[in-house]
């Protein structure tokens, strides 16, 4: 792909360039949208990669980087469709926003009140002679008085937090309950039934919908507090609603993608291929430096001895010598060409040939086999969606970032 090989010359020669960028734009999309390069720096370090990435070349690295800086822009450019059909006026957008902003608050509110908690000197000089300064145990024993501690002042506050919102539940509404019945309220807010069931001919259990409404109760009642303590979230729910924005974009396009079972049946019976799975082998092999150590090795495998007992002693394959010559279950078409030739005409415990490859000279054998079967659609129902919807994507990414144009604004830099 050709942006992708501009991307990874651009960010080698940048990584090579001894002065550092700060708070550069290096990519615009749209009208509005943007990538930065702090951006870029925050999601590389979140990225699985992330502690591996050190250890890579300077070539590797870039590519990772001009990778996930088109990841980003590709994102925004959803983001930037999902303004264009105003998805945060949604309902169903502001539920969701308002439901993490007070979970949010109610876990700092949480988080501020453990760290409130200190154990006092003469329980602490106690919980030292009963642990007989033993670190691990006192360090135990602390968290446990802590936990303790903790549980009992939660209780305590938020029962004061109800008197204090004047909190009332209606349970008895319960049996005949439509979706505005109203099951608990307070100062400042209202729970409805239909918040829990908003499908109201679906029969519930009454003990599960008051276990919620309790629970709901609580995080709104500490979310309530953490405001009052002057608790900020503005970042949090800035991202929040960046990615929420795209995420129900998204799943509109799904919708409109596969709105019935019926699609994804049509598109397995076009795609058979989904159902198949490959022959799977569980591999012994030992890989020799030489053709003459290779034919004296297979000589003495032939002889008697163990291929898996030698390949701990003489495999130049690192992976191999440490298993023992016990490569696990691999699938049909995973190995290089000439062990995958090799493979197809090797009945189980023979030992095969000579194969000479780029990483040595091989002898392998097939210690058991999984024979390749064609599974039904019920079997890879998930696979299907998963094919149906990476190749709508990858269509609809195209259509997105044409009505919403990608600019890199990236410069380039001479390596030193």
């Amino acid at each position: 792909m050709m942006i992708k090989k501009y991307l990874t010359t651009f960010l080698l020669s940048a990584s090579l360039c001894s002065t550092a960028m700060a708070e550069t734009i290096l990519v615009t999309i749209g009208q509005a949208g943007q990538v930065t390069d702090q951006q870029l720096e925050a999601a590389m370090k979140a990225a699985p990669f992330a502690t591996q990435f050190p250890s890579l070349d300077e070539k590797d690295q870039a590519y990772l980087r001009g990778d996930m800086l088109l990841r980003l822009a590709q994102a925004e450019a959803l983001y930037q469709e999902a303004l264009t059909q105003k998805i945060p006026e949604s309902d169903v957008f502001k539920q969701e926003m308002s439901n993490f902003k007070t979970s949010l608050l109610a876990q700092r509110y949480l988080l501020k009140l453990g760290k409130s908690i200190q154990v006092p000197d003469d329980i602490a000089q106690q919980l030292e002679q009963n642990t007989q300064n033993n670190s691990d145990a006192l360090k135990a024993a602390r968290s446990a008085y802590i936990a303790k501690r903790f549980n009992a002042l939660k209780t305590e506050k938020l029962n004061a937090l109800r008197q204090q919102a004047n909190v009332k539940t209606y349970f008895d509404h319960l049996d005949n309950a439509q979706a505005d019945t109203v099951l608990a309220e307070g100062k400042g807010f209202k729970i409805h039934y239909g918040d829990f069931v908003p499908n109201t001919a679906i029969s519930v259990d009454n003990a599960r919908i008051k276990q919620k409404v309790e629970q709901w109760i609580e995080l709104i009642l500490m979310a309530k507090a953490a405001q009052a303590d002057g608790i900020s979230l503005d970042n949090q729910l800035q991202d929040y609603a960046h990615n929420l924005a795209i995420r129900l974009l998204l799943a509109q396009q799904e919708q409109q993608w596969i709105p019935d079972e019926q699609v994804l049946l049509d598109y397995f019976q076009q795609h058979p291929k989904i159902g198949y799975i490959p022959e799977r082998r569980q591999i012994g092999q030992i890989v020799l430096a030489s053709q003459k150590q290779a034919e004296e090795i297979r000589q003495r495998i032939m002889n008697g001895e163990s291929l898996f007992t030698l390949a701990g002693l003489y495999s130049v394959d690192p992976y191999g010598r440490q298993r023992s010559g016990d490569m696990g279950w691999l699938t049909e078409g995973s190995g290089s060409p000439e062990i995958e030739a090799a493979l197809k005409q090797l009945k189980n415990d023979e030992i095969s040939p000579i194969i000479k490859t780029k990483k040595g000279w091989h002898i392998i054998t097939i210690v058991d086999r999984k024979p390749a079967e064609q599974k039904n659609y019920n079997a890879v129902k998930d696979r299907v969606k998963q094919k149906l919807l990476a190749e709508k994507m990858t269509a609809y990414l195209k259509q997105i970032t044409e009505k919403h144009p990608l600019q890199w604004q990236i410069p380039q830099h001479t390596p030193h």
